[in-house]
């Protein structure tokens, strides 16, 4: 039996790494220890980033100032035995009763496995990895670069942990390769229409060109305001308006929008035989974009001649909007679908589950959730509240 944060654990149970812990009695040991090693704390007080010694259960027995001043703190209590992904809130330390490094989804942190190397190896350890915190409710994306490299003191080994903020540059790199992209094909699809029409063609066709050549155009104009309300909405700043909505013109709307684009080529997208037809409060133009993101993500997944559907229902004092497709997700893309970086398409390619869950959560103050299997196949569900909450509307 042993202490975690105060609570009397009595098994040991993990998915991924070590549930084990160390006592209250042996972490104040631990702190004691590095403190007294004059050379490791001076070294500490000069590092200029944010940096913590942990122990052989990857527990925090020291930190720099850069850390605590991070974390809004003053002093090593509030986090002395937390683990990583306990101090800075991750949405999965919680997972499981023993915390950071137990659940499913450490398994694909990069953060638990350069610990691991290093403890493995007895050589410094560096990973990239993407964590999603959750802190007073509002979520946040965390791109870090995690370093861990073994020192021995007083016979005993220890773990120097060096995190290195980079989400502005993953960021910057996911929204630029991502817009120029997108815009390119839409941008080369309409020179290719426009090279036809040049050439000339009969007035019946060059109305049907003319018409694509629109189309081409006002998705050039779509990608860009994409991009503008994600970067918007990642500084905290994207504005809101709340108006009357109708769930079933909303998803015929996107169904149309849907329909003239590539990725809805020869496949079908249906509305589901019990959708409801009602009225709710919310941002019309971003639950569009969301729902569109969601059906695209379906479509892409789809085989040629296969089929999506959209539903709506009514759930007491909520709406409920739902996306299905019939490709089952992959248990390693579950654990990280909606990290902003992730991508099944590619270096660089992570951003749509992302926006998803950061326009609904974040502003239309509602819940994403997803459920992937044999028997149902996979459909996402975007919960909203029918009344929009009077103080946080903007209108």
């Amino acid at each position: 039996m042993y202490l975690i944060q105060g609570i009397a654990m009595e098994e040991e149970k993990t998915n991924f790494a070590s549930a084990k812990r160390s006592t209250i009695e042996e972490l104040l040991e631990e702190y004691d220890l590095v403190k007294s090693q004059k050379l490791i704390t001076e070294i500490f007080g000069t590092i200029a980033g944010i940096a913590a010694i942990i122990d052989k259960n990857r527990q925090i027995v020291f930190a720099n100032n850069d850390f605590l001043t991070s974390l809004g703190i003053e002093t090593l209590d509030p986090i002395l035995g937390k683990r990583l992904g306990e101090v800075i809130s991750c949405i999965h330390s919680a997972d499981e009763a023993y915390g950071c490094g137990t659940s499913l989804a450490c398994a694909y942190c990069g953060a638990v496995n350069a610990i691991l190397e290093s403890q493995k190896t007895g050589l410094r350890s560096s990973k990239e990895t993407r964590i999603t915190t959750n802190v007073n409710g509002k979520q946040n994306s965390l791109d870090l670069n995690v370093s861990s490299t073994p020192i021995v003191l007083a016979g005993h080994t220890y773990y120097v942990l060096m995190l290195q903020d980079i989400s502005n540059e993953k960021r910057r790199n996911a929204l630029e390769r991502i817009f120029f992209h997108d815009l390119l094909n839409s941008a080369g699809g309409l020179n290719g229409i426009l090279a036809i029409l040049k050439e000339g063609t009969d007035p019946e066709k060059a109305r049907e060109l003319i018409t694509i050549s629109e189309e081409a155009s006002r998705d050039m104009v779509e990608e860009i305001v994409l991009h503008r309300q994600i970067r918007s909405a990642e500084n905290g700043d994207l504005q809101v308006t709340i108006e009357p909505v109708n769930s079933m013109e909303l998803i015929e709307s996107t169904i149309r929008k849907i329909n003239s684009h590539e990725v809805g080529k020869n496949k079908q997208t249906c509305i589901a035989e019990d959708c409801v037809n009602i009225y709710f409060e919310t941002d019309k133009m971003l639950l569009q974009r969301v729902i569109i993101n969601l059906v695209k993500n379906a479509l892409e997944a789809t085989e040629v001649h296969g089929e999506v559907i959209i539903g709506a229902e009514s759930l007491s004092e909520k709406v409920r909007f739902w996306v299905k497709n019939e490709k089952v997700i992959p248990e390693n893309v579950k654990m990280q679908l909606f990290q902003r970086s992730f991508s099944t398409k590619g270096h660089g390619r992570g951003i749509g589950t992302y926006s998803i869950k950061l326009l609904t959560e974040n502003y239309l103050k509602g819940k994403v959730s997803f459920i992937s299997n044999e028997s149902d196949r996979t459909i996402f569900s975007v919960v909203l509240n029918k009344i929009f909450p009077a103080d946080i509307a903007q209108r």
